[in-house]
């Protein structure tokens, strides 16, 4: 943070004199957010109506509704991802070349773009992260889930952090001589966490060199190269009954079945054949 000018500065002031440098306001947010939620709902009573239909026994109908649940959720994925995209690049519009606003992210988008952060601000041989992450002002019962979340990912990759003595919602990471965690060799780098505009712009020089990718990061990670920004997500398919593999499984004790009264038979008229 250049003399700590992006933080003091920014956002308008709320009637608790508290500043709110949050876009999580604004309609286009507002608007993806609301997208999202219908979508998940919508997954919700399909896949309700789903289990229903096993259970009464149309399988195929279970089948159908099943994948229709599916598609709901992928289409509540990619609202909650825009929404995510948007807050953050407008949140970080003006941000220093060590500043990363997670204002308006759900935890979990949230973890995902830091690390991207951090393996930037490592490759990049920055020594800390200054990293706004609000003081709950817009949590349910103001009970802050960014700061926690946030200070517990950094303690697994073993990083120091310590809160802003003159602003609480700042929590600075020490990454100086920090190494990549091997279980964050799927993370992309090149995401929208990495801030590369927003560093480059204080670093002009760095960007026409290049900066030196330490700690072997691009030879020992497994990511996916057309992936741009994605966090893990619930693995959807794992929720839902296998109807195909219910309906193999019967048909597969069928066969065994008739195979059995096959052998039962042939055994019948051979003890008859010898007597």
């Amino acid at each position: 943070m250049s003399g700590g000018t992006a933080v003091d500065f920014r956002g308008v002031i709320l009637n608790n004199n508290e500043k709110d440098y949050n876009h999580a306001t604004d309609n286009e947010y507002s608007k993806f957010r609301k997208l999202a939620q219908q979508a998940y709902s919508k997954r919700n009573q399909l896949s309700n109506k789903s289990q229903r239909a096993y259970k009464n026994g149309d399988k195929q109908l279970a089948s159908q509704l099943s994948e229709q649940a599916k598609q709901q959720y992928l289409i509540y994925e990619q609202y909650n991802a825009k929404a995510a995209e948007y807050v953050f690049i407008e949140n970080n519009k003006d941000s220093d070349d060590n500043d990363i606003d997670l204002h308006g992210l759900y935890v979990k988008e949230a973890q995902y773009i830091l690390k991207q952060r951090i393996i930037s601000g490592i490759r990049k041989n920055q020594s800390t992260l200054d990293c706004i992450v609000g003081k709950g002002l817009h949590s349910q019962n103001g009970i802050a889930k960014l700061k926690p979340a946030v200070e517990e990912l950094c303690n697994d990759a073993n990083l120091r952090t310590w809160i802003d003595p003159k602003n609480t919602g700042v929590l600075h990471i020490d990454i100086q001589n920090a190494q990549i965690p091997q279980s964050w060799y799927n993370v992309n780098p090149n995401g929208i966490g990495a801030m590369d505009e927003n560093y480059y712009a204080y670093h002009p020089q760095e960007a026409q060199q290049g900066y030196n990718n330490s700690n072997n990061y691009n030879q020992n990670q497994n990511q996916n190269q057309n992936q741009n920004y994605q966090y893990q997500q619930p693995n959807y398919q794992q929720q839902q009954p296998n109807y195909q593999q219910n309906n193999n499984n019967n048909n597969n004790n069928n066969n065994d079945q008739c195979t059995n009264i096959l052998f039962m038979l042939f055994g019948a008229l051979f003890k008859s054949f010898c007597r």
